[in-house]
């Protein structure tokens, strides 16, 4: 499960060892987190709107902050990992998966026009946007809002390292 927008810039903090211990309270079996950012890892027999719901509903009670979840199983990490259109010489840390809450407008993202990110690279599927930002992300005019925007759904990224440390949670 990941998060988004939790302890970024000060904002929506979550202390990871609370959140651990308050959705362990709540039920939820094997649970790990995976740095600050809001990338968590549950066993659970629920169905995925029973989980959104709960953890969703925990995030409020217990810490006062409402943000989405997005819920991607390990294997379909490892598979929008093996499908990442990034060259072998990408840079794990600038090159994003921006996992979605819905389903991706992939003609709406492949008509972004390039001339507005220079040095940027997108790519999307229906259950994936791919960016790989070549002057960095902090620099780039393709922000998550406007890809949100062209998408249609809610996104929340993580860069490959991340996302490969996310497939042993």
């Amino acid at each position: 499960m990941l998060l988004r927008g939790i302890n970024v810039s000060g904002k929506n903090i979550v202390p990871m060892a609370e959140l651990r211990s308050a959705l362990s309270d709540a039920g939820f079996a094997g649970v790990a987190t995976y740095i600050q950012s809001g990338n968590i890892g549950v066993d659970t027999d629920l169905d995925d709107d029973s989980v959104l719901g709960r953890v969703e509903a925990l995030l409020v009670e217990h810490f006062g902050v409402r943000v989405t979840a997005v819920l991607v199983a390990q294997d379909q990490i490892a598979a929008l990992i093996a499908a990442a259109p990034f060259p072998s010489d990408t840079n794990p840390a600038t090159s994003m998966i921006y996992f979605p809450l819905g389903t991706v407008d992939v003609a709406a993202i492949d008509a972004l026009d390039p001339a507005t990110h220079p040095g940027d690279s997108v790519t999307a599927t229906p259950t994936a946007v791919y960016v790989a930002y070549g002057n960095g992300q902090s620099r780039s005019k393709l922000t998550v809002d406007r890809l949100e925007k062209a998408a249609g759904t809610t996104l929340t990224g993580r860069n490959l390292r991340s996302a490969a440390k996310l497939q042993s949670l």
